[in-house]
């Protein structure tokens, strides 16, 4: 476990401390909801300050505008770029994110060229195919399949009946990165993946680990080839997305929707259960009711198409004419 006091945190995240005590150990960084009092938090947005009465953490890093804010804290620390702050912490405390210890009890689950850390806790009748690399501290349940040339990265839990297709990447590091001058600090992702019972996930699709908390996976979910899912998006129960769908990160996706083929969708949304999403669709804004739900045109002539973009243009203009 990585201990070190505030002080030295503050030298190495180029932060100082506005208030408590500089001697105070601390073994990681954590979310709000999961941290405990050795633990520190990073709130970088108004939205979380209401979230802040129920963690056990006693200490945070944060803005100086949000400082004031943050009165239930023992320790508060400040940077002026804490979102560079919060990279350079993960960074420091990236082995100490994993707390458990699971030891393999199925060494005998390997076919040629396939590594299975000492530290994978495989269930009962696992298949493991050729070329896979299963990483250390991740638990597989029984019954579950995992085809050719998967990789599974640390911390990964995966549950009972799940098949993993060829290609298929679990647990990859997220694309979060903070900028410092004219280069980017990569924040190091912490967070695992989660992926429960009788979940089918299709070839070369990849699924990134969460920056604190685990990317989730609800049970009989299932996803097509060439999907991407983004770290710390949750998806609900017996949702299916089509392949080529990329899902940005934070984003959350109810319970039996259906996501159809080649659609994109932003970060940090909402998406009600029940919703269908047509193919090629682009959702840009959170999706508060149940339906079916489209964004672009159907194929036509591109003398048509281009008729109509300009007409989409001008429509203010159109409309100021009938004020």
């Amino acid at each position: 476990m990585k201990k070190i006091t505030i002080y030295e945190l503050c030298k190495k995240i180029n932060a100082s401390l506005l208030r408590g005590d500089e001697n105070n150990v601390l073994t990681s960084i954590n979310s709000l909801e999961n941290a405990t009092e050795n633990e520190i938090v990073f709130i970088n947005q108004n939205k979380f300050i209401g979230e802040t009465k129920k963690t056990c953490a006693l200490t945070c890093l944060t803005s100086q505008n949000l400082a004031p804010e943050l009165q239930n804290f023992k320790n508060v620390i400040v940077s002026e770029n804490p979102y560079l702050s919060f990279a350079l912490a993960t960074r420091l405390f990236a082995s100490a994110h994993i707390k458990d210890e699971p030891k393999n009890i199925n060494s005998h689950v390997s076919n040629s060229f396939s590594f299975i850390s000492e530290t994978a806790l495989v269930g009962k009748n696992v298949q493991i195919g050729h070329n896979c690399h299963v990483g250390d501290h991740v638990v597989i349940g029984d019954n579950t399949t995992i085809e050719n040339n998967v990789v599974i990265y640390d911390s990964v839990k995966i549950g009972n009946n799940v098949i993993i297709s060829s290609g298929a990447v679990i647990g990859s590091q997220g694309f979060g990165f903070a900028q410092d001058s004219e280069k980017w600090v990569q924040i190091k992702h912490l967070g695992g993946v989660v992926i429960h019972d009788n979940v089918n996930i299709g070839s070369n699709t990849t699924i990134d680990r969460g920056t604190l908390d685990p990317t989730i996976i609800g049970k009989d979910v299932i996803i097509d080839n060439l999907v991407h899912i983004a770290h710390n998006v949750k998806i609900g129960n017996s949702t299916a997305i089509a392949a080529m769908t990329g899902i940005a990160g934070s984003t959350t996706i109810g319970q039996r929707c259906m996501i159809g083929g080649m659609v994109g969708i932003f970060g940090h949304l909402t998406i009600t259960d029940d919703v269908i999403i047509t193919p090629k669709s682009n959702v840009y804004r959170s999706i508060k009711k149940p339906g079916r739900y489209a964004s672009l045109f159907p194929l036509v002539e591109f003398r048509v198409w281009k008729k109509i973009s300009l007409l989409l243009l001008k429509l203010d203009k159109i409309k100021s004419l009938y004020k």
